[in-house]
């Protein structure tokens, strides 16, 4: 009997429903409006940032210009050469040079940095 006389919606109703509305609705509305405003103050942070890198150089260094590049002086190769040419000039250094082989680590590490330098020549190059 008590049932029937209730009247639905009545104040605790819509206090039900305003909070789950607010649940399932308003807080991810304002969760996205707050993480738009956080990612456009990051991206105004990555100006200064970009900044240096902006500046990047499209043309060959000027040691790749030269006749004779510290990396190819290092494997004891001149301009021309091929890549079979460096890889070979590499397999004959790393023979004396590997730390396994009784030589130093600073001297092999620098000699592997060359060989990827001439690598990288040669590929740009053409050879």
């Amino acid at each position: 009997m008590l049932l029937a006389q209730h009247s639905w919606p009545d104040a605790v109703d819509f206090l039900g429903l305003a909070a789950t509305f607010g649940l399932l609705v308003l807080a991810p509305a304002v969760g996205y409006v707050l993480l738009y405003l956080d990612y456009r103050a990051y991206l105004r942070s990555l100006r200064r940032a970009l900044v240096v890198v902006r500046g990047y150089a499209t043309s060959l260094p000027d040691w790749v210009i030269r006749d004779s590049p510290p990396c190819l002086a290092a494997l004891g190769l001149s301009r021309g050469c091929t890549k079979a040419d460096v890889l070979a000039a590499y397999r004959t250094k790393v023979k004396h040079l590997h730390p396994d082989a009784g030589g130093s680590r600073t001297e092999f590490a620098r000699l592997q940095q060359h060989f990827e330098d001439a690598m990288t020549l040669v590929e740009t190059i053409g050879g």
